[in-house]
């Protein structure tokens, strides 16, 4: 959804045996790509960025990311899209957190409760978490944090995200989120 003429986008990124730095580098000169950090788990990177409208983003996609998966000494394997529907916190920028020096990661939330806006809740009692949008795509909430170090990271995941109450269908509390996966951020 396009908020302020803008419509935010994540793309997740499988960079196989490629270069992520290299990667990286690449998918900064994207104009419309505001923000890459190289992740460990599953995919080997996080992109966030702004188009004026699905056309435009259609074309990020079928223009640009897609040249990196045809690179013939550095190939990206695959990626996937995330369009953000709502955000909360601080936006997502380069000189916002382009770099961080401080323990960061990306929590991937899929929630169990219909309307449980778990990121606005959760920005709202955790400092740490200084980004939640909804999403759409795989999973439901992306939430960036950073913390002092990985103890307090640790409790803001145990001790925040992964007891966020809500009311459930009949009625009474239950656990807002079903599942999550937390990914480190790695910057040189």
């Amino acid at each position: 959804m396009a908020v302020n003429g803008e419509l935010g986008f994540f793309v997740l990124v499988d960079a196989g045996e490629g270069d992520v730095h290299k990667i990286r580098e690449e998918l900064l000169k994207v104009d419309q790509i505001e923000l890459v950090h190289c992740l460990i788990g599953p995919t080997d990177l996080i992109c966030y960025g702004k188009a004026g409208s699905f056309e435009e983003l259609h074309g990020v996609i079928r223009d640009k990311l897609a040249t990196l998966h045809y690179d013939r000494f550095n190939p990206v394997v695959k990626t996937e899209t995330l369009v953000s529907m709502e955000a909360f916190g601080k936006p997502l920028t380069a000189e916002n957190f382009g770099h961080p020096e401080r323990t960061a990661a990306w929590i991937f939330a899929d929630i169990s409760i219909a309307g449980a806006h778990a990121g606005e809740k959760l920005i709202a009692h955790h400092d740490e978490i200084l980004s939640a949008h909804s999403v759409l795509g795989r999973h439901d909430t992306l939430l960036y944090v950073e913390s002092d170090n990985l103890e307090q990271l640790m409790e803001v995941i145990d001790g925040g995200v992964r007891v966020l109450r809500g009311i459930g269908n009949e009625g009474r509390a239950a656990k807002a989120l079903s599942h999550t996966d937390t990914r480190l951020v790695l910057m040189p």
